[in-house]
């Protein structure tokens, strides 16, 4: 059933929608933002962005599409910030926020990410308007003692701030039942104030290519996302250096490194020469969409390394593009964006790894079938029907009586 057309304030404190992910401190969450928002715009629905301005010479307004507006707030120096750094931009956030919401007239505000939260949860009490929070990862708690736990904080006010916005929201609203489960387990969000949206796939921008043997021999095998510990690109290298070198296969990693892990890339080149595969290795920095999508369809495979994802995104771009995925199966939400086709491993050991994707490459016809397989899946996992189930949850949220808006009743974090 049709929603009629809200409007709806979309916050992303930390990062542009418009950055490119793999870069800084961009990621899945960027393209889930701006695709959600283009989506809406498409059903009817007028979709604002907020961010912090990042570049002097950012305009305050840029119009991305038909019914989506993307708002640059001064917030804090009008250049990058670590994460570890965002914490001073929350409260300058919030005020620009306020002065930016109280102009008009909002249906709902919804947050991305704990910054966001944090800033904007009070702007929308103040505004007697509903507060939907995502958070597209959760930090590890404080005594976990591997990385398959999340993200650690990057700073003291992450945990509590996550707390404050579970708490407070009229809604959070997870990329996978996994993510939902965490949140459940840390903060205590159940029943009808937790809902989940998957993410979905471009199918035009992600599609195969139409030559499956030049993919299968001398195969090119492709890592995505931040260059940081958590995503584990230095097991791409393990696992390229365990392979037959037979197969004569060649690893590329797409992505840069944020502010706080600005050293990685030199550790991961170091690794590299020790493992003896740097002639091997392309370490080719942030890629922009249709530079990631052409890399996808050319690659053999996709290596799902991180120890822990709330979902995987990319997981679901590399099977829209006919790429099977090999991916390790304890990182969060991984299992719900793999279909058939792709190998989800229970091991971290590289030679598992290694014979994973030798015996996924050997084989013609099984070959053949994955990219079918994961082509078929990708399919079905659309923005469009995202945007319907997220519009329908808008709706019922703002039918809610006024009273329902404000669940905690608690302070600013």
């Amino acid at each position: 059933m049709p929603v009629a057309p809200l409007r709806v304030a979309a916050i992303s404190l930390h990062t542009s929608p418009l950055e490119d992910p793999g870069g800084a401190d961009a990621g899945g969450m960027n393209v889930v933002v701006l695709e959600q928002a283009l989506a809406l715009a498409r059903l009817g629905h007028q979709v604002d962005l907020f961010t912090r301005r990042s570049d002097p010479e950012a305009p305050a307004v840029i119009e991305v599409a038909d019914g989506v507006r993307l708002h640059h707030l001064d917030a804090g120096p009008a250049a990058p910030l670590a994460k570890s750094d965002m914490e001073q931009a929350i409260a300058p956030f919030r005020d620009a926020l306020h002065r930016s919401l109280a102009t008009g007239t909002w249906d709902l505000v919804h947050s991305h990410h704990w910054f966001s939260g944090v800033a904007a949860l009070p702007v929308a009490r103040e505004l007697g308007v509903p507060h939907l929070q995502s958070f597209h990862s959760v930090a590890a708690p404080e005594d976990a003692e591997s990385l398959d736990a999340g993200e650690p904080a990057e700073s003291a006010g992450r945990i509590p701030g996550e707390r404050f916005v579970a708490d407070g929201s009229d809604l959070v609203v997870s990329v996978s039942e996994a993510e939902a489960r965490t949140i459940g387990e840390r903060y205590g969000v159940t029943g009808d104030r937790l809902a989940v949206i998957r993410p979905g796939v471009d199918v035009d921008r992600f599609r195969p290519c139409s030559s499956l043997e030049e993919r299968r021999h001398c195969p090119t095998l492709l890592f995505t996302g931040r260059l940081q510990p958590l995503k584990a690109p230095d097991h791409a290298l393990e696992v390229l250096a365990h392979l037959d070198p037979a197969l004569d296969a060649r690893l590329v990693l797409a992505g840069g490194a944020s502010q706080d892990f600005e050293e990685y890339l030199s550790e991961l080149e170091n690794r590299a020469e020790e493992l003896g595969v740097t002639d091997r290795v392309e370490f080719a920095g942030s890629m922009g969409r249709d530079e990631l999508a052409e890399a996808m369809r050319c690659a053999g495979a996709l290596l799902l390394t991180s120890w822990s994802e709330t979902f995987g995104l990319v997981a679901l771009e590399a099977q829209a593009s006919g790429t099977p995925v090999v991916a390790w199966r304890c990182a969060g939400g991984v299992q719900e964006a793999v279909g058939p086709g792709g190998v989800v491993l229970s091991s971290r050991d590289p030679d598992v790894w290694a014979e994973a994707v030798q015996s996924l490459l050997g084989d013609a016809d099984g070959y053949a079938n994955a990219v079918r397989s994961a082509r078929d899946f990708a399919a079905t996992r659309t923005w469009e029907s995202g945007a319907q189930a997220l519009a329908a949850l808008y709706a019922r949220i703002v039918g809610r009586d006024g009273a329902d808006h404000h669940p905690s009743g608690g302070e600013s974090a």
